[in-house]
């Protein structure tokens, strides 16, 4: 089978429903090999795809159905992301959920059993729910606009359409970035940012929950921390957010898509390691309810690293480190053996 027609043949299907490919693809290699004239060269072979008009444009007089709002070429990609992203987002949001429910109950002084599990069910599932819904919008919003950004530049390309650019009939995966790993990691960016945003402001507060005797709440971080928290949440969502959009619009590891990443992670360790090693990362509340209690032998104090180094604060930056650089070193790697291919 001759490479340029399989080539040809896999651009035009892979526009298709998938349940529609096989039997397309069949009957677009027969008509090609219908108006090839016998032991046909390379120069006629391109003359008869010329003539068919691009993949593009092909591939829309087959589609029986060409109304969509995701279109066959990315579908699968968006079903694989909604199949794990939609999940661990709800998942997440409704332990959030349940923590706060509980929390609600313990502040209303309803502490018994019925209570605290209704309430603690309830405001998990809504905010699961909720999450959930957010997740599948936003999913579907990045593919929409990722779409319809090819969409339009080929239909730019359409009348100038090469040969040359045809597509891999067995793509190499080699150097590409799926676009379903590119927009999980942007809707789950944005996720997370917000919820850690809304709980540095208080909507979602953080508490620790102490039983003993009476139910205590004991806030863990100083809000003067959680008030610092909020433009550096913000800013590395903005880097983690551009980074994203490169991968979504090159798709391929290139240097400015692998300098976009870099870049971004390299400023995010670095706002993540001033964090950690702020001197009022706990709240006084916080640490005079340890203080309060006997430890005996054991300083807690000292293993915050109050009054002096705090060894578990310095083991999470060296954790955040070695993450930041093996994901800077990853991406280095990618485009480089993408460009020595």
């Amino acid at each position: 089978m001759d490479n340029l027609i399989e080539r040809y043949v896999y651009d035009v299907t892979r526009r298709l429903p998938e349940k529609d490919r096989e039997e397309v693809s069949k009957e677009l290699k027969s008509n090609i090999y219908d108006m090839l004239p016998e032991n046909a060269d390379e120069n006629e072979r391109k003359m008869v795809l010329y003539n068919l008009g691009s993949p593009a444009s092909l591939a829309e007089k087959y589609r029986q159905k060409p109304r969509y709002l995701i279109s066959p070429a990315v579908y699968e990609d968006y079903v694989r992301v909604l199949k794990w992203v939609l999940p661990l987002v709800g998942v997440v949001v409704l332990v959030i959920g349940m923590i706060l429910g509980a929390i609600d109950a313990i502040k209303d002084g309803m502490v018994d059993l019925p209570y605290l599990i209704s309430n603690t069910l309830s405001k998990g599932i809504v905010m699961g729910i909720s999450a959930v819904f957010q997740a599948l919008i936003w999913t579907t919003v990045g593919f929409v606009i990722a779409d319809r950004t090819g969409a339009k530049a080929n239909k730019s390309k359409e009348q100038e359409w090469r040969v040359e650019d045809l597509p891999d009939a067995l793509p190499d995966d080699r150097g590409k970035i799926k676009l379903s790993d590119s927009i999980a990691e942007l809707v789950l960016t944005g996720v997370f940012s917000v919820l850690g945003i809304l709980i540095c402001r208080g909507v979602l507060p953080v508490a620790f929950v102490i039983q003993n005797g009476d139910t205590q709440i004991r806030t863990l971080f100083s809000p003067s921390f959680l008030a610092s928290c909020v433009p550096a949440i913000a800013v590395m969502a903005i880097l983690a957010v551009g980074a994203c959009i490169f991968k979504i619009k090159v798709r391929r590891w290139t240097p400015i898509v692998c300098g976009a990443v870099v870049i971004s992670t390299i400023i995010n360790m670095c706002i993540m390691i001033y964090l950690l090693n702020r001197p009022d990362l706990f709240s006084t509340e916080f640490t005079a309810f340890l203080q309060s209690i006997d430890w005996g032998s054991f300083d807690p104090l000292g293993f915050m690293g109050v009054g002096g180094a705090n060894l578990f604060i310095v083991f999470i930056a060296i954790v955040v480190v070695v993450c930041s650089l093996a994901e800077c070193g990853q991406a280095i790697y990618k485009t480089l053996k993408y460009k020595i291919q």
